[in-house]
């Protein structure tokens, strides 16, 4: 028997909710969520601490992180954590570099909190 895609979204959904109150009691936050299905079901979940800047950006998630270390190599200038930009009507704000996505390595977090990648198209609405 196989794990339908169905089932591996209906626990994933089940399991997440589950998880978020116990992250949030130990100050986890932006949880990043991969699963697998098929022959078997695989749930990895990565969680950060929570340090917030004053635009509510997580500077301890992984992206703020890259973007802090490797901005220079990626040709942005400093200080773009947390600046707000307006993509088809919707306000998205920048929260740093997922440097395992290289095509879509530039991470925005969307009114609903939800994040979103971008390709290096993006970059001159980012930087003026």
């Amino acid at each position: 028997m196989e794990v339908t895609k169905q089932q591996a979204q209906s626990l994933t959904k089940e399991i997440q909710e589950a998880v978020a109150a116990i992250l949030a009691k130990h100050g986890l936050t932006d949880p990043k969520v991969k699963t697998t299905y098929g022959d078997y079901y695989k749930f990895t979940l990565e969680a950060s601490p929570e340090n917030l800047d004053e635009n509510g950006v997580n500077l301890s998630s992984k992206e703020a992180v890259a973007y802090t270390n490797y901005h220079n190599a990626y040709d942005l200038p400093a200080g773009l954590l947390g600046k707000q930009i307006v993509v088809k009507g919707e306000t998205i704000t920048f929260i740093g570099i997922a440097t395992t996505r290289k095509k879509y390595p530039y991470a925005f977090r969307k009114s609903d909190g939800q994040t979103t990648l971008y390709t290096e198209a993006i970059i001159p609405f980012l930087t003026k």
